[in-house]
C-alpha cells in the first residue's frame, strides 16, 4: 500500500475444504522458509549472520529514506538502550485469516507479537500517523507495531494490505531476528500485573473524581458520547474481564501501573479526551509512563492525569483551574444524571442520540449480589412515540426521564440492553 492509502480488510473465504486448507497451510509454511532465508541472507550456511546495525542506525537509515521521498512518519520517540515495551512480547499463536494471505505478511505478524520492544521503537512510513486505523479506534498510529497490534493484543488487518509496514518490519526481522535483549528491568508482565492487582482494596478514587458526573464537569461542551469505569468496583465479578481486558479501560502497561478510574469523552471520531485515576495522590510518582504523540497530550502533574488531542487537554487544564471558564458538557446530560444512582455504577455512559421519542439516553451496568443490574434511561421529547416493546421491561417515569431496569447475569443483561436500543431506533 502507498502511503496515505488506507488499508481494507481482505475477506478470506472460511468454508474451504480440508485437503484445500492442509495444501494452503503447507504452502504458507514453505513461503515462510523461503523468505526467511532470503530476508536473514542465508546462503546455505550454517553460520548466523550478525546484527548489521544498531537499532538506533536502523531508524536513522529509516527516517532519511523516507524523509527525502517526502513521506511523513508517525510520532515515534527516539530509540532508548532500556526501552520498557508498552505491549508486554508473547509467543505469535492463532493469527487472523487475513495474516496467512503470503509469507512475509505471515512472518511480519509474528515478528510484531513477539518483538514489540523492536517495532515500538521504529516509525511506519504509510500515513498511518495521520488517521489511524480500526484496532486503533481511528487514533493516529504512534509508532510501526500499531500497525500490526494494539496495545491490549488484539491484531489489526491494517498492516496486511500495506507494503510500507510489512517491508518495514522484516527490515526490523533482518537485523533483529531475536529481538533486543537490553530491556529495562521494569517491563511489566503477567506475574507484576497479577501482584499489583491483589493490592487494588488500598486505593480508591479522589473525591473529584469518582463518578461520570465529575467528568462531564471537567470537559467542555459538545460532548456527544461519554463513559466513566470504576474498575474497582468490576474486581471479582463476571464485568471484570469483559471491561478490564476489552476496550473501555486503558490496560496497565499505559503507565505502567493499574487505572482505579477512567473517563472518556468524544466530540467527534478524531477528536476526544480521556482522564484517569490510579487511586493515589500520582502527581509526584515520577515511575508513570508518559505518552508523547503528534497531536496529543499526556500530563501527569494533576489528578485525575489527562491524555487526549492537544486542545481539549488545554480546555480540561482550564476548566481544573477555573470551573467557571467555559460551559461544561455536564449541563447537557444533567436531567438524566438526576433521574439516576449514576454514582454508584460500575460502569456509567450518556450519549446524544436522538431518536423518535428522546434526545439523550443514559446506560449504567453495576455487580449486584452476584448478578448485574442494567439501567437504561431515557430523555422524552415526544411521549406518543414510546416503543410499545418497552411494556415488557415495565419502564418507570420520573418527569421527563423514562427508566428500565433489567438484573441477571452479564450477557443477559447485555442482550436485554441490546434489545432495548434496538426498539429506541425503530
Amino acid at each position: 500500500m502507498k502511503p496515505e492509502k488506507k488499508a481494507k480488510k481482505l475477506n478470506v473465504s472460511k468454508n474451504k475444504g480440508n485437503s484445500r486448507l492442509i495444501i494452503g497451510v503447507v504452502a504458507v509454511i514453505v513461503l515462510a522458509l523461503i523468505a526467511n532465508a532470503v530476508l536473514s541472507g542465508d546462503s546455505g550456511t550454517k553460520e548466523t549472520k550478525k546484527t548489521a546495525m544498531t537499532l538506533k542506525e536502523l531508524r536513522e537509515q529509516i527516517d532519511t529514506e523516507y524523509s527525502k521521498k517526502g513521506y511523513s512518519g508517525t510520532n515515534t520517540p527516539p530509540v532508548r538502550d532500556d526501552y520498557t515495551p508498552i505491549l508486554s512480547p508473547k509467543t505469535a499463536g492463532k493469527l487472523p485469516d487475513y495474516v496467512y494471505t503470503n509469507a512475509m505478511t505471515l512472518s511480519a505478524y509474528k515478528y510484531a507479537t513477539e518483538h514489540p520492544e523492536v517495532l515500538e521503537q521504529l516509525p511506519c512510513y504509510c500515513g498511518c500517523g495521520q488517521h489511524g486505523s480500526e484496532a486503533s479506534e481511528g487514533k493516529p498510529h504512534r509508532f510501526l507495531r500499531d500497525c500490526f497490534i494494539n496495545d491490549r493484543g488484539q491484531y489489526d488487518s491494517h498492516a496486511s494490505t500495506c507494503d510500507v509496514c510489512i517491508g518495514l518490519a522484516m527490515r526490523a526481522q533482518n537485523n533483529f531476528p531475536s529481538g533486543i535483549t537490553k530491556l529495562s528491568a521494569s517491563v511489566p508482565d503477567a506475574t507484576t500485573i497479577k501482584t499489583s492487582a491483589i493490592d487494588i482494596a488500598s486505593l480508591s478514587l479522589s473525591d473529584k473524581f469518582k463518578s461520570l458526573a465529575d467528568g462531564l464537569n471537567l470537559t467542555p461542551s459538545g460532548v456527544n458520547r461519554a463513559y466513566f469505569v470504576n474498575t474497582k468496583m468490576l474486581i471479582g465479578t463476571e464485568m471484570e474481564a469483559a471491561f478490564l481486558e476489552g476496550q473501555q479501560v486503558q490496560p496497565d502497561s499505559f503507565y505502567g501501573k493499574k487505572l482505579i478510574g477512567m473517563y472518556s469523552a468524544d466530540f467527534s471520531p478524531t477528536s476526544w479526551i480521556e482522564m484517569h485515576d490510579l487511586g493515589y495522590d500520582s502527581t509526584k510518582d515520577t515511575g508513570l509512563r508518559v505518552r508523547n504523540e503528534q497531536g496529543m497530550k499526556n500530563i501527569l502533574y494533576t489528578r485525575p492525569l489527562i491524555y487526549g488531542h492537544s486542545q481539549n487537554v488545554d480546555n480540561v487544564l482550564k476548566l481544573m483551574s477555573d470551573p467557571k471558564s467555559m460551559t461544561t458538557s455536564y449541563q447537557t446530560y444533567k436531567p438524566l444524571l438526576d433521574a439516576v444512582d449514576y454514582q454508584n455504577a460500575a460502569y456509567a455512559l450518556v450519549m446524544a442520540q436522538p431518536n423518535k421519542f428522546s434526545d439523550i439516553n443514559y446506560m449504567g451496568l453495576t455487580p449486584v449480589n452476584g448478578k448485574v443490574e442494567l439501567v437504561k434511561a431515557y430523555n422524552i421529547t415526544d411521549n406518543k412515540s414510546i416503543q410499545a416493546a418497552f411494556s415488557k421491561y415495565n419502564p418507570q417515569t420520573k418527569g421527563k426521564i423514562l427508566i428500565i431496569k433489567v438484573t441477571g447475569d452479564l450477557a443477559t443483561v447485555q442482550a436485554d440492553a441490546d434489545n432495548i436500543d434496538a426498539a429506541a431506533r425503530t
